[in-house]
């Protein structure tokens, strides 16, 4: 049985930016021993890194799609498309200085 609920797929496009966020500091910082919260207070203070690194989570959301887009399920595909939107949006306010 496969789901195809647009509020599964805005769920699914908020939780795996986030995912993908993660991974980047386990790949870029932990090897340098910083904790989360660390990476989190310097990602604070230098809010000139929030739109890069809101775009790296971004990409782990491309196997999300694809795997969405084979099996015909649009309305899943919508909802991770409209966070996908959103989380574009948060970036580029931040991008230009207006959040």
């Amino acid at each position: 049985m496969q789901k195809d609920h647009f509020f599964l797929g805005f769920l699914l496009g908020i939780m795996v930016p986030m995912i993908g966020i993660f991974f980047f500091y386990l790949f870029k910082f932990m090897p340098d021993n910083l904790s989360f919260t660390d990476f989190l207070f310097l990602i604070k203070s230098n809010q000139y890194m929030i739109p890069k690194i809101i775009s790296l989570g971004l990409l782990a959301t491309i196997p999300l799609i694809t795997f969405y887009k084979n099996r015909k399920l649009h309305a899943t595909l919508k909802g991770i498309f409209v966070a996908i939107m959103l989380y574009g949006i948060v970036a580029v306010l931040y991008k230009f200085n207006m959040l």
